[in-house]
């Protein structure tokens, strides 16, 4: 049975993520990170792709296309995407100063030195992927840095300060998906008002 044929099945996913359009993404991890992931899902009879899922959807505590703007009514829209970008991150710079990693916590923490880069295939579950492309412009890092920053965090290894998974946080980000997907919608209207027409009983 397929990885995708899996996820939903008694594997203790929470149910956002079962089942689904998954997409195929190439990871590039540190070889010794891959080799403590592969052994962590040998021990819970898990793929390791299943491992890495898991732990990411573990690590956000839950239970785009782009388009070449050709109008001034698709520029005026990736002008208030970009004016909402800035307000969203300024207030992330707020709970980012609020919340500084407790001495205590960091105390249990390992180091871990990388090794080298070996590249990982992994499927993953579409609004698994929508929530790491957000986390990733939320941290101000590349989608596979925040992927790996979380694995690392999930293995209990000193990371990067990263915005903490509270309420509010998870409220930024389900408004900064929404968000997206609206502009996106209203910019393939304001390029092609066809698109529109078509969607009109």
């Amino acid at each position: 049975m397929k990885v995708k044929e899996k996820m939903g099945d008694g594997r203790g996913r929470p149910r956002k993520y079962a089942r689904g359009e998954t997409q195929y993404r190439k990871l590039w991890l540190p070889e010794n990170l891959l080799t403590e992931l592969r052994v962590a899902a040998r021990v819970r009879n898990y793929a390791t792709n299943d491992e890495i899922i898991s732990r990411l959807i573990a690590s956000l505590h839950h239970s785009p296309r782009r388009h070449v703007i050709k109008t001034d009514e698709g520029q005026r829209l990736v002008a208030l995407a970009r004016l909402f970008d800035e307000f969203i991150q300024s207030r992330l710079d707020v709970i980012r100063e609020q919340h500084q990693e407790d001495e205590s916590v960091l105390a249990g923490k390992k180091t871990f030195v990388p090794g080298n880069n070996r590249a990982f295939s992994s499927s993953f579950p579409e609004n698994l992927r929508r929530d790491m492309e957000i986390s990733a412009r939320f941290n101000r890092r590349s989608m596979n840095m925040e992927i790996q920053e979380r694995l690392l965090d999930s293995l209990n290894y000193l990371t990067e300060q990263q915005l903490p998974e509270n309420d509010e946080v998870k409220r930024l980000r389900d408004l900064a998906i929404l968000f997206d997907e609206f502009i996106q919608e209203k910019v393939v209207v304001a390029e092609n008002p066809v698109a529109g027409q078509e969607k009109e009983p």
